[in-house]
């Protein structure tokens, strides 16, 4: 069970947690990946976010707009109104030899409140921001159902610091990384978060195992991996305890955990 007590990981077990919105099957981070994850009832939505020139905060993972998109440059240079032209999703198009066919981005404020039963995973990509998805999240009434996560240690920090309405929040790097030696080694913990999200490894090392899951679980700390897309490594880390993963493909991961648990 999850080991975290906070409204955001209520759900079925163990969570499948659309990455991107599933961005090997829909366009990632758009309105379609959310629509999408909708459609085939997905409780939570991992998503990045950045912001626009004038300041709106949207669902988007790169700097720029070239991987995914039919324009380019930093996003930063761009007002949300000329984003909104942007075909979101023209790369993904492409690349499945989709033909005619767009979609959009969409802000964080959008997200929260035309897909208001869904849980979001909200990762921090761009730095200065804290202030401005927090008071986002009060204004939709949405500190029950949001996580904020950030591989930067610094933009995680000064979310922590305005953070006084329980929202949930996730470990850095840095104490991901914190958090594997204590389980190893020490018999400390002072890790002021409700998650852990780990790769399986990090830079060759070997972040999940039995130990790290059970060490997080006795102190009250719910464990996601990403990326999971194959079967196989969907049976280890369910084999191991954790809580959920993230996976490009939710569907087929869904589909697998729920036979392994006795619910397909």
């Amino acid at each position: 069970m999850t080991a975290s007590d906070h409204p955001y990981f209520e759900g079925e077990y163990p969570l499948i947690i659309p990455h991107r919105g599933g961005m090997d099957i829909v366009p990632e981070n758009t309105l379609e990946a959310l629509a999408y994850c909708n459609q085939n009832e997905f409780t939570h939505f991992e998503t990045d976010l950045r912001m626009s020139k004038d300041e709106v905060v949207f669902l988007h993972h790169d700097e720029t707009l070239e991987r995914t998109t039919n324009s380019e440059g930093r996003v930063q240079e761009y007002s949300w109104e000329d984003l909104l032209k942007v075909n979101a999703g023209k790369k993904f198009y492409d690349k499945n030899n989709i033909k005619g066919k767009r979609t959009q981005f969409i802000s964080l404020e959008d997200a929260l409140i035309k897909f208001s039963d869904m849980k979001f995973n909200l990762d921090l990509k761009q730095g200065g921001m804290s202030k401005k998805v927090l008071e986002i999240i009060m204004d939709c009434k949405a500190s029950n159902r949001t996580l904020v996560s950030s591989f930067s240690q610094k933009r995680l920090g000064q979310f922590q610091k305005l953070n006084k309405y329980n929202i949930a929040t996730s470990g850095s790097v840095k104490e991901n990384l914190q958090a594997m030696f204590n389980s190893q080694v020490l018999n400390i913990w002072d890790l002021k978060v409700e998650a852990l999200q780990v790769p399986i490894k990090w830079k060759g090392v070997k972040v999940l195992t039995k130990r790290f899951v059970e060490y997080a679980h006795n102190n009250n700390i719910t464990v996601h991996v990403w990326t999971v897309n194959n079967p196989s490594t969907l049976r280890d880390c369910l084999l191991l305890g954790c809580d959920g993963v993230m996976t490009d493909r939710p569907v087929e991961m869904r589909k697998l955990a729920r036979e392994i648990y006795g619910q397909g």
